[in-house]
């Protein structure tokens, strides 16, 4: 009998790593079916979705609840199809508002939950980790600090190194030259990011241009139609090869500032979000760091501008620092260095993949 497994991301980072997986899977197991919710890495490794991945990717608190009634029927959706149609495991990857209560009801009808890329509960939600144990079988961390943590909460969770290093544009240093005076602007690729941080990114390119006419500045979106923006700003859909062409960038908090640095491309890393999801995240968040980079660490290994402090001169003084500071650009490509091998070397989706077989006794 071929393998059948029911997968579901909701995000962009999430669906990436998530075909490196099938790939992998596939690997193994030729005939392997995949069903579930993804996006276009997804679909081209051969998913069957059965939900729309736009109805899916939103994040923030109160960016959620807006949306709850959409959500919360694409949910029932997913849970009847899953009621009238059998698979040998769920792997959830991360999105944990939709993935949890999925988990939990698979479980108890004796599907096994191999959890991958564990929800960001050492950071905001450690409360929640007693669910999560109830809710997997297994889980797949990608950072090693987390082992630990999720062990203390009764989970059994393994750390087999992190898929971003898969990706040869971020296994190794970079060799290609970069583009002097060309900045990266990455707003985020939902909506709502885009609003918070795009408008305040083409004033910075606005400001930056008028004293300093050599830079060019790229923004990771499709340009918009409704703002203003600078002659010198250009745009682009491939987040990739703007980073490894940039000199350094300004990105939203997120899975980007990892990719960023990885890329060797130093940056500012901002924190913008709407009030609601602001104080809600500011009550529950137990750490000291907003980028990736840090929060892997310990330390601030690169500058966050976070919320209040986020106004334009604020962000234009750490940029412009950055630009005219070769030491501190270096300075961040050594911590990219140290960093990539603090993430295990690349074969991550493979071994991952791998262990997940041998779990359901395909190997």
């Amino acid at each position: 009998m071929g393998l059948r497994l029911f997968i579901v991301a909701g995000d962009r980072s999430g669906d990436a790593h998530a075909a490196r997986l099938m790939r992998a899977l596939r690997q193994r197991e030729a005939s392997v079916e995949f069903v579930g919710i993804g996006g276009p890495a997804m679909e081209a490794e051969g998913l069957h979705a059965i939900q729309s991945f736009a109805t899916m990717n939103v994040s923030g608190f109160w960016e959620v609840l807006r949306r709850y009634r959409t959500l919360k029927a694409a949910f029932t959706s997913v849970l009847q199809h899953c009621n009238t149609t059998p698979y040998d495991a769920f792997i959830p990857v991360d999105y944990p508002g939709f993935n949890l209560p999925l988990a939990r009801h698979l479980r108890a009808r004796g599907t096994p939950v191999l959890w991958y890329i564990a929800p960001q509960l050492w950071a905001w939600g450690a409360w929640r980790a007693r669910r999560l144990a109830e809710a997997i079988d297994r889980l797949f961390v990608v950072f090693p600090f987390e082992v630990e943590f999720f062990r203390r909460a009764g989970i059994e969770a393994e750390w087999l190194g992190h898929p971003f290093l898969d990706n040869p544009a971020y296994a190794t240093e970079p060799l290609a030259t970069k583009q002097p005076n060309l900045v990266a602007l990455l707003p985020g690729i939902r909506q709502h990011e885009q609003a918070l941080h795009l408008p305040l990114m083409l004033r910075l390119a606005e400001r930056l241009g008028h004293r300093h006419q050599q830079l060019q500045f790229m923004v990771a979106c499709e340009k918009p139609a409704t703002l203003r923006v600078p002659a010198s700003v250009r745009f682009t859909t491939n987040v990739e090869q703007l980073l490894q062409d940039a000199q350094v960038a300004v990105v939203k908090a997120g899975t980007s500032s990892l990719e960023a640095l990885l890329a060797g491309t130093p940056e500012v890393v901002l924190y913008r979000a709407s009030l609601g999801t602001y104080l809600v995240a500011r009550s529950l968040i137990r750490i000291p760091f907003v980028a990736l980079p840090n929060i892997i660490t310990g330390r601030r290994v690169v500058p966050e501008v976070v919320q209040w402090s986020t106004r334009i001169g604020r962000i234009e003084q750490q940029l412009e620092r950055l630009l005219m500071n070769p030491d501190e650009q270096e300075r961040q490509r050594e911590e990219a260095r140290r960093i990539r091998t603090l993430l295990g070397g690349s074969g991550a989706s493979q071994r991952i993949a791998d262990r997940m077989l041998a779990l359901l006794g395909r190997l």
